[in-house]
């Protein structure tokens, strides 16, 4: 009787972690937004390569999930959700500069416990972009 028991409580257990949350998200979501470069975002840090043009560094601003979820760590305290562009080359994305677009792709890892490569962009959550399209809407590019 205390092997059923057993057997069951493991059972129980492994079927509880199997739902538990990643910290890595790989599920496929499609966010809208539009795309600045992170130096012109009011309150968002920028290196000095970046302030004068050399290092570009794009992000999707007032960005709003329409299909999956944004990861919990990604959600502003106050202001529109800013998410940083992977997966794309800075000539890809300069023709979508100040135009409001749809990226369909995953977020990228979200594990804060572990120190980014580049420090600087440490608040911002990585969106990896499979496709962009244009959208119809108006940005309202921030200005810093």
């Amino acid at each position: 009787m205390s092997v059923v028991i057993i057997v069951l409580a493991a059972a129980l257990a492994a079927s509880a972690a199997a739902q538990q949350p990643s910290s890595t998200p790989s599920a496929r979501v499609v966010v809208e937004g539009c795309v600045v470069p992170e130096r012109e975002v009011k309150g968002h840090a920028s290196d000095v390569a970046e302030r004068i043009g050399l290092n570009e560094h794009f992000v999707l601003f007032a960005a709003k999930v329409i299909e999956g979820r944004a990861p919990a760590v990604a959600a502003a305290p106050s202001g529109p959700a800013i998410y940083g562009i992977a997966g794309l080359t800075d000539e890809q994305l300069d023709v979508h500069v100040g135009r409001r677009v749809r990226i369909d792709g995953p977020f990228g890892s979200i594990d804060r416990g572990a120190a980014p490569a580049d420090s600087t962009h440490a608040d911002v959550v990585e969106l990896t972009a499979a496709t962009i399209r244009q959208e119809p809407g108006v940005c309202a590019i921030p200005t810093s």
